[in-house]
């Protein structure tokens, strides 16, 4: 393989800083609870770090829905060049991006045919447990 996968943090926003720097906000987790579907992302965004990329490769990232779960299909892809001796980065930015139910949505990174790595985001959905009327004082 001609590159070293290394991880992806997800989150609500990437920023370019001055100088080459890179802002990541809304760091999310890999697993969210929320109260209604569907939950929609204004930017859901993933920042990928790779190792050092030895040859040009071609990275498609295919999103897989929990069964019986339909959505729009999203297979965003790019072509990162060769970088000798420099940790390579990818960033994708998903608009208007909705999880419709709740369940294991699993991105899967595929480089030249390859599949490198399948991360699981977890959604679930919030049920506040109920206090007994006689718990509260």
């Amino acid at each position: 393989m001609s590159v070293n996968y290394k991880c992806v943090l997800f989150c609500e926003d990437i920023r370019q800083e001055v100088g080459g720097r890179v802002s990541l906000m809304g760091i999310l987790g890999t697993k969210l609870l929320v109260q209604d579907f569907p939950l929609v992302f204004p930017k859901l965004c993933l920042f990928i770090e790779w190792g050092e990329v030895k040859e040009n490769i071609n990275v498609t990232l295919n999103i897989i829905p929990p069964d019986g779960v339909k959505m729009n299909s999203v297979h965003p892809t790019a072509n990162i060049a060769a970088q000798q001796g420099v940790v390579s980065r990818s960033m994708i930015v998903l608009t208007n991006f909705a999880f419709p139910k709740a369940g294991q949505y699993v991105f899967e990174f595929v480089v030249n045919n390859e599949v490198i790595s399948r991360e699981v985001f977890a959604v679930e959905k919030y049920e506040p447990s109920a206090i007994p009327a006689s718990k509260i004082n």
